[in-house]
C-alpha cells in the first residue's frame, strides 16, 4: 500500500520560525517534522509554508504571500493528496494587511473551495483546518506588526472552527495545546512545535484517511 500523502500549507508557524534566534528550526523540530515521525513509514508529509502567508490577500512588502494565489498550483504539483491541513489567518491582521477575523474566516473560505474542488474529476482530499495561536506580549519589531490586535487573534479559533464545521472538515484549535514564545508574542518555540506536532498526529490518526 502506497504511503498517505499530506499536505502542510502555512505560514512561519509551519515554516518553522525560531523566535528566539531568527532561523528556521530543523525539519525535525517543526511540527510537520514532528508529526511525520510520529505518524511513520505509511504517511508521506509535504511541507508548503511560508513566513507572512496569508490566506487570500496580498502583501504589500513582501510578494508570493497570497495563499489563494498559489494553493492551486500546489494542490496540482502535489497530486494526489489524501489530506490538506491548513494553518493560516493571523498575517491576514497585520495592519499592513488590515482584515479583520471575520474577513479572515472569508479568505479560509477561499482556500476550502479551493481544497475541496476535485483536480480532473477526482477525489477531492480530506481537509484539516488548525486555528494557529494567539498572539502574546509582541516584541517591540512585532508591535509594528501586530499592535492592537491580540483581542482580533483571539476571535479566530471560534470563526475558523465555523468554516470547519460548514466544510465537513476536521478541526483542531492549537491553542488547546500550545502558546507562543514570550521573545516574540507571535512563534511557538521548539517544545511548543512538538506538543503541536504530536497531537496533530493524533487528530490525522483519529481520521483514519
Amino acid at each position: 500500500m502506497s504511503a498517505k500523502r499530506i499536505l502542510c500549507f502555512g505560514d512561519s508557524i509551519t515554516w518553522g520560525y525560531d523566535p528566539v534566534n531568527d532561523i528556521r528550526y530543523s525539519y525535525e523540530d517543526t511540527w510537520p517534522g514532528v508529526m511525520e515521525t510520529m505518524l511513520g513509514s505509511n504517511y508521506r508529509v509535504i511541507t508548503e509554508a511560508l513566513t507572512g502567508r496569508t490566506t487570500c490577500w496580498d502583501v504589500p512588502f513582501a510578494p508570493y504571500r497570497n495563499g489563494k494565489e498559489y494553493l492551486p498550483m500546489l494542490l496540482e504539483s502535489h497530486s494526489p493528496l489524501d489530506l490538506v491541513i491548513v494553518m493560516l489567518g493571523v498575517n491576514d491582521l497585520m495592519d499592513v494587511v488590515g482584515k479583520t477575523a471575520e474577513e479572515s474566516s472569508w479568505g479560509l473560505i477561499s482556500l476550502v473551495r479551493e481544497i475541496l474542488t476535485p483536480l480532473f474529476g477526482g477525489k477531492p482530499p480530506a481537509l484539516l483546518i488548525i486555528s494557529p495561536p494567539v498572539l502574546g506580549e509582541l516584541s517591540e519589531f512585532n508591535e509594528i506588526g501586530f499592535k492592537d490586535k491580540i483581542a482580533e487573534s483571539k476571535k479566530l479559533p471560534g470563526l475558523q472552527k465555523a468554516v470547519a464545521h460548514e466544510a465537513k472538515a476536521a478541526y483542531l484549535d492549537s491553542n488547546d495545546f500550545i502558546k507562543v514564545s514570550k521573545a516574540d508574542g507571535v512563534h511557538p518555540d521548539s517544545n511548543e512545535l512538538r506538543k503541536l506536532g504530536e497531537a496533530i498526529a493524533k487528530k490525522v490518526i483519529e481520521m483514519k484517511i
